[in-house]
C-alpha cells in the first residue's frame, strides 16, 4: 500500500474536538449544510431495499464529505457545492461499491450457510434499525404515510450502518481525499484505520447498539404523523452529524494530501482582509 494510505492514531480528546469542528463547519456555511440536509431528505424519501443500505449509506457519506471539504476550502455557495458533488471521484467510488457488494455477498452466503443457527435473529429482524422499521407491522406504524416511513427507516438505518461499520466511512474518506483509486485499497485502508483506532470504533459500535435500542422503543410510541415527522427531522440531523464525525475521523486518520493543504492555505490567504495603514 502507498505510504499515503498508512493510517495514524487519533489523538485523545477526539469527541470534544470533532463536536466543535462539526459545529464550526455548519456555522461557517449554514446555506450549504441546509442544502445538503434537503438533499439527504430527498434521498431518504425514496424506497431503499435493505440489500442497498450500504451503497446508499456510502453515497450519503460521500456527499457529506464533499460538502465538508468544500466548506473547509472556502467554498460556501450552492454552485460551489454542486461542483464539488460533480467533481467527486465517482469511478473510484463505484469501484469501492463493487468491492463492498462482493464483501456483502460473501457475508450473505455465510449467513445463509448458518441460517439454521441464526434463524431466531433473522426472523425477528433485529439486525439493524432499517430492518426493524421496514418489517414493523404495528397499527400505528402502518397508519403513517409511506414517505414518512421511508424517511424514518432510511435515515436511522443509514446512520446506524455508518456507526456500526466505521470502516465504510473511512474507506469512502480515502477515496474522497484522493488517496485511493482502487476499491480494495480503500477498503483495506478503512480496516487498517479501524484497527489503529480500536477504542474509537468501540465507541461508535456502542452508539450503534444504543440507537438500535432507541429505535425499538420509538417504534412503539410513534402514533401520530407529527411526532413521526419530528423524529424524522432529528434522524436526518443525526445522519449529518455522524457523517461529519466520519469526515473528522478520516481527515485525522489519513491527513489531508499536500495539494489539499496548499489549496486551503491559498483560500485562507485570499479571504484574509489586509489591515489598513494608520
Amino acid at each position: 500500500m502507498a505510504s499515503t494510505l498508512q493510517p495514524h492514531s487519533v489523538p485523545p480528546g477526539w469527541f470534544v474536538r470533532w463536536s466543535k469542528e462539526s459545529w464550526a463547519l455548519q456555522k461557517e456555511a449554514p446555506v450549504a449544510f441546509t442544502f445538503l440536509s434537503g438533499l439527504l431528505i430527498l434521498l431518504n424519501l425514496s424506497h431503499q431495499p435493505l440489500i442497498l443500505t450500504i451503497p446508499f449509506a456510502c453515497l450519503e457519506t460521500a456527499l457529506i464529505f464533499a460538502t465538508a471539504m468544500a466548506v473547509e476550502l472556502g467554498s460556501w455557495q450552492i454552485r460551489d457545492l454542486l461542483l464539488a458533488f460533480r467533481d467527486l471521484p465517482w469511478l473510484p467510488l463505484i469501484r469501492l461499491g463493487v468491492a463492498l457488494a462482493l464483501l456483502v455477498f460473501l457475508i450473505l452466503l455465510l449467513l445463509w450457510s448458518l441460517h439454521h443457527y441464526l434463524q431466531g435473529i433473522l426472523v425477528h429482524d433485529h439486525i439493524s434499525s432499517a430492518a426493524t422499521l421496514k418489517n414493523l407491522h404495528t397499527h400505528a406504524w402502518e397508519s403513517l404515510p409511506l414517505w414518512l416511513k421511508n424517511l424514518l427507516s432510511n435515515s436511522l438505518g443509514n446512520a446506524q450502518t455508518l456507526l456500526g461499520n466505521v470502516f465504510l466511512m473511512l474507506s469512502v474518506g480515502a477515496v474522497v481525499l484522493g488517496l485511493a483509486r482502487q476499491g480494495y485499497l480503500a477498503l483495506l485502508a478503512g480496516f487498517l484505520a479501524v484497527l489503529r483506532n480500536v477504542r474509537i470504533w468501540l465507541v461508535f459500535l456502542l452508539a450503534s447498539l444504543l440507537l438500535q435500542g432507541a429505535i425499538s422503543y420509538l417504534a412503539n410510541i410513534l402514533h401520530q404523523p407529527a411526532a413521526a415527522a419530528l423524529v424524522a427531522a432529528l434522524s436526518v440531523m443525526l445522519l449529518l452529524w455522524v457523517g461529519l464525525f466520519g469526515w473528522c475521523f478520516a481527515k485525522e486518520t489519513f491527513g489531508l494530501p499536500k495539494q489539499r493543504q496548499t489549496q486551503r492555505q491559498r483560500v485562507r490567504k485570499a479571504h484574509a482582509v489586509p489591515s489598513l495603514p494608520h
